[in-house]
């Protein structure tokens, strides 16, 4: 109980942002598809690896063939998030106007 209570800022994260994001942000079915593809991988190989730089190319090889697939998914009912995204990018990444002075 108190390994979770140390962690729980970290597992409650999700809720310091606006609630039309929680459902996306509660959501593991892109890792769950990411770790289901990985493992279709390895067993076509039968685990067999020559080296653990094999395995890490495997991995790196699935993210990307996964990445272009993501790229082309529409989220249901994202166009209604996507102002807020970007209103909070806005917010956190806007380049901050400060006056540098030098002195000598």
């Amino acid at each position: 109980m108190a390994a979770w209570w140390e962690n729980s800022g970290a597992l409650l994260r999700f809720y310091d942002y606006p609630q039309v994001l929680w459902p996306y942000l509660q959501s593991t079915n892109l890792m769950e598809r990411f770790i289901r593809e990985v493992r279709r991988g390895t067993k076509v190989r039968d685990h067999k690896f020559p080296g653990e730089g094999a395995v890490y190319k495997l991995l790196y090889l699935e993210g990307e063939r996964q990445e272009g697939r993501w790229a082309e998914r529409k989220l249901k009912g994202f166009a209604d998030v996507q102002e807020v995204l970007e209103r909070m990018l806005q917010e956190r990444y806007a380049p901050r106007t400060q006056t540098l002075t030098h002195k000598s």
